[in-house]
């Protein structure tokens, strides 16, 4: 069988990491002043990551006919882009999708479909939630629910039909069958993703890890702590599934031998939630003296001391986490339980004085935040020896409990396929935060972390000066151009 596995295009212009936010794919065009704008091109120009749930794809479609095509980078009306699919000749093309893009992806695998006549299987979340009114309008043949492996091992076994766990699809009068998500117990029976027909070495994620060929792992999915805004307990559930740490050591020995990779970032929600199962993977990793530089994705109340030393000697060179409100009453209306302001700076330090270089993330404007506390917060934060700041405005994703909760009390209307069709995701709350003071108070949080001179000499005047430099003078002058053309 003849397969595409396709990471779509996205309108020009915009820019979207489809593995973030548990599948959801976020927009990452943010800001609205100069200096965050900015900051958001140089984000968006660092971090490009490759969508692993085709990866996984590749590998469970050994035996088939696959091509793997990366059109993140192209305008979905590039004849090129259309052109590539179609000297493919598919029978199938399996696409991950976004929820901030799904109406764009939908129209071009529409274009496909016309072109090729081949089937179309969607992947992750965004198109999750829609499922049933994608499959009524004939956008799709199939959609993943739940691990998106399930889906594509029934297609590669030729067993793909209705009502499956982890499969939605129409029966022959075109009507959606109920099933339920599928998810795989045991993730160390996934053969390791195939990442031969995909680029390493176009892929990055800068500049947390700043070493190339990149690639991405998973270590473990879900995550027991169901906060109220987090879209990763909704695509993975909420019970645990760890690998064997002999078995991520061996994918990432194969992934420096085999493919000449030299850092890795971790996509599970929780890397550390199993304390002693890190530990063992950091030791393993030590011993075997695997040459590898990786990130990883955690909270602060799953590290401690002796796990921070022996990440540092392992390879690990950044953390990124939540940093929780300082009043607790926000915290526990999140499902955050966090730790105490003072235990959080300690962590940050311990980790920066191993060689891991920090990235906090903190959500503005949840339902229920004052002024005052975030401001305190906001002011806390530029206390902290954390390198990195990503300062995100509460946004009420389908499917999460928030989104749940905004509708029920009136906070936001539910969303509909043709909202996204339209290009219009609208989300955003009615009234109970002021979306535009939030976004003004996004920009002065990024400004006031990223252009401090200390920050900025912080990022030049070290020993990736001239790597550094380089970027930012090949960002500036792209971001020059654009706004010489806005």
């Amino acid at each position: 069988m003849r397969i595409v596995l396709l990471n779509p295009p996205v309108p020009k212009g915009r820019f979207t990491n489809r593995d973030l936010m548990g599948g959801m794919g976020i927009d990452d065009d943010f800001g609205v002043g100069l200096g965050p704008r900015f900051v958001a091109l140089l984000k968006n120009e660092g971090t490009r990551l490759p969508v692993i749930a085709l990866a996984y794809a590749a590998g469970i479609l050994a035996s088939h006919d696959v091509t793997v095509l990366d059109q993140s980078r192209l305008d979905p009306h590039d004849p090129a882009a259309l052109d590539a699919v179609v000297r493919a000749r598919p029978e199938w093309v399996i696409a991950a999708t976004s929820f901030a893009f799904l109406g764009a992806e939908l129209r071009y695998l529409e274009r496909v479909r016309e072109a090729t006549g081949a089937k179309r299987m969607l992947l992750h979340q965004g198109a999750t939630f829609f499922a049933d009114d994608i499959l009524k309008r004939g956008l799709a043949e199939a959609i993943s629910a739940g691990d998106p492996e399930v889906i594509v091992q029934h297609l590669a076994k030729g067993s793909l039909a209705p009502g499956l766990d982890g499969v939605r699809m129409a029966d022959d009068t075109g009507r959606p069958v109920l099933a339920v998500n599928g998810f795989i117990a045991d993730l160390d029976t996934l053969p390791f993703p195939a990442w031969e027909q995909f680029m390493p070495e176009g892929y990055g994620y800068f500049p947390l890890l700043k070493q190339k060929p990149f690639a991405t792992m998973l270590s473990s999915r879900g995550c027991p702590y169901l906060c109220h805004f987090c879209p990763y307990p909704i695509a993975q559930g909420a019970p645990f599934r760890p690998r064997r740490p002999e078995r991520v050591a061996d994918e990432m020995e194969m992934l420096a031998s085999r493919h000449g990779v030299r850092a890795v970032l971790f996509r599970d929600p929780t890397f550390s939630l199993d304390i002693g199962r890190v530990k063992a993977l950091a030791r393993a990793l030590i011993e075997r003296r695997v040459p590898l530089q990786f990130g990883i994705e955690t909270r602060l109340d799953r590290m401690d001391d002796e796990l921070i030393e022996l990440l540092g000697r392992a390879g690990c060179r950044s953390a990124e986490f939540g940093v929780d409100p300082i009043d607790e009453h926000t915290r526990l209306a999140s499902h955050r339980r966090g730790i105490k302001p003072e235990r959080a700076a300690a962590l940050i330090r311990t980790m920066e004085s191993n060689g891991i270089a920090t990235a906090g993330l903190f959500v503005i404007g949840t339902p229920g935040q004052s002024d005052d506390e975030m401001h305190r917060t906001l002011d806390w934060i530029e206390t902290l020896d954390v390198s990195y700041m990503n300062y995100e405005v509460a946004t009420p994703f389908p499917g999460t409990a928030l989104y749940t909760e905004a509708v029920q009390k009136g906070w936001t209307r539910p969303i509909t396929l043709d909202d996204l069709l339209d290009g219009d995701p609208k989300l955003a709350f009615n009234g109970v935060i002021d979306l535009a003071r939030m976004k003004e108070l996004q920009d002065r949080a990024l400004s006031r972390f990223y252009l401090r001179p200390r920050k900025v000499a912080r990022e030049v005047l070290n020993r990736d000066f001239f790597e550094n430099v380089r970027f930012m003078t090949r960002s500036g002058i792209k971001f020059l151009r654009g706004e010489r053309k806005a």
